[in-house]
């Protein structure tokens, strides 16, 4: 099988619980699909940090992540309730947390507000990636204005084929800027992004154990490109960015 032999880092997994939907989301099935599938590392974070307390989700993903060493933890902060600003995301990069994770598509918060502004300001130095879920119209543009001149990666969540061009003028305009394949279902979107800004700009995500793990591996396993071009897109590109940030 394929996804034996090649390196995978998963960019985008969660665990804990999801009260929208009947849907195992524990840790245990987390990483039973990573072993399923052939998964070596996975960046994670507990979705309590998304639905109830951002402080309880991250001690839950440290705890998850120091059981396991093939987690690597996401911290996430709900802007709406963000009011220590540097200190906080200084204090959570300290604790051993590889990256920030917002989770703007469920908490409902606008791009364009102030504590999310503050939040991007505060990660200025640190060195560690934002990772920000963008799947309307704009975001992506606006996410891209506001983190053009800093000086750590972005990674864009959730994008779509319909979101496609937004992203390629983005990102020839924010050298940052890195976008998470799983919703790339389109038999093209890969090779497009490849020709257009370079497969070092692309980072595999699933969504697992929330979404199924083959749709997006064979997104990226079936393109047309070089074989190099997807062992970075598949593992290459994230681990560099994390070795990067130390």
């Amino acid at each position: 099988m394929q996804a034996e032999k090649r390196l995978i880092v998963d960019v985008n997994t969660v665990f804990g619980a999801y009260p929208k939907r009947k849907t195992d989301v524990s840790l245990k099935n987390l990483l039973r699909t990573m072993d399923l599938n052939g998964v070596e590392k996975a960046l994670t974070a507990s979705l309590k940090g998304a639905f109830y307390s951002y402080e309880e989700g991250n001690e839950e993903t440290l705890k998850a992540c120091n059981t396991d060493k093939r987690l690597i933890p996401l911290a996430t902060v709900d802007p709406r309730r963000f009011v220590s600003g540097r200190v906080e995301i200084e204090n959570l990069t300290r604790s051993g947390f590889k990256g920030i994770r917002l989770f703007k598509d469920i908490q409902g918060y606008p791009l364009d507000y102030s504590p999310v502004i503050e939040i991007i300001e505060s990660m200025e130095g640190l060195g560690v990636p934002l990772l920000v879920p963008c799947n309307e119209y704009g975001c992506i543009t606006l996410l891209s204005r506001l983190t053009a001149e800093k000086d750590y990666p972005v990674i864009v969540l959730g994008c779509t084929y319909s979101l496609l061009s937004e992203f390629i003028v983005s990102a020839r305009r924010n050298r940052n800027l890195y976008v998470e394949t799983r919703l790339l279902t389109s038999s093209d979107a890969i090779e497009i992004l490849v020709e257009k800004v370079g497969a070092s700009r692309l980072i595999f995500g699933s969504g697992i154990p929330l979404e199924y793990f083959q749709a997006s591996y064979r997104m990226v396993e079936s393109a047309k490109i070089r074989e190099e071009d997807k062992d970075m897109i598949l593992g290459g590109n994230i681990l560099r960015i994390l070795k990067e940030a130390g």
